[in-house]
Parts: structure tokens; sequence; C-alpha cells
């Protein structure tokens, strides 16, 4: 890659409510409906239905992140993840 700015991706969770997530990561792995996706700078572009699960990201300072949850939808564009949730679990 031409630069530490080129191995990143911009991350947003939201839900009917609110924003969940709104982060620069390293990569991200969500639930699918059937296992779990991983995505990393330079994938494809994709849109997807998730299940259940954890959504996971590594942040750019290393540290791995969870949010539960419980379907929706992943669209992935230009290094940009934007993921729709219906609802989160409250922690």
């Amino acid at each position: 890659m031409s630069s530490d700015k080129d191995s990143r991706l911009q991350l947003r969770v939201v839900s009917p409510s609110r924003l969940l997530v709104e982060a620069e990561v390293l990569e991200v792995q969500v639930p699918g409906l059937d296992g779990y996706l991983g995505i990393w700078p330079g994938h494809r572009p994709l849109n997807a239905c998730l299940g259940r699960g954890e959504l996971v990201y590594r942040t750019v300072l290393g540290r791995e992140e969870r949010v539960s949850i419980t379907g929706g939808l992943v669209r992935v564009v230009d290094d940009k993840i934007l993921v729709f949730t219906g609802m989160e679990d409250d922690d």
C-alpha cells in the first residue's frame, strides 16, 4: 500500500435511534447470514444481509472493539463501511 492512510477503513454503525460507532479502523468482522465476513482495506464493493452476533473491529490504535447487533445490512464501497442494524443490545 502506498501510505498508512490507504490501509484504513471508515466505519459507521447506525441503528434507528442513534449512531453506534463512527471510527477509523484497520479491519472489521461482521456476522453474515452464513458466518462471519472479514473486511480489510481494498475490499471490493459489497452489499450483504447481517445476522445476529457481534460486529468486531480493530482500531488504528490496535484495540479490538465489539458491538452486539441483531441483524441488518452492510455496505462496503471505497474503504467505507456502513452498517445498518435494527437495534443494539444495551450493555
